[in-house]
């Protein structure tokens, strides 16, 4: 069985496009996402967003909720 990674689903790159779209820089996204009590700085969405951290099943809820997305649109296989 082929099992896709989140590394093959580019959720970087997804988080990238939905912060943007909110227009939200870094630093802003890492001060929702602290607000929402995820303890993740701007350092650390740049590493998310560049495929170099992977990211804890809190930390994608509380992307989910601060960019406003279904789980859907980080997992959906390009």
């Amino acid at each position: 069985m082929n099992r896709s990674t989140p590394k093959d689903r580019n959720i970087g790159k997804k988080v990238t496009f939905y912060r943007e779209l909110r227009g939200l820089s870094k630093k802003d996204l890492a001060a929702k996402l602290q607000t929402a009590g995820c303890d993740m700085t701007s350092e650390m969405v740049w590493k998310v967003e560049h495929g170099r951290r992977n990211l804890s099943i809190f930390e994608i809820d509380k992307l989910t909720q601060v960019l406003q997305v279904d789980y859907n649109a980080l997992f959906a296989q390009d």
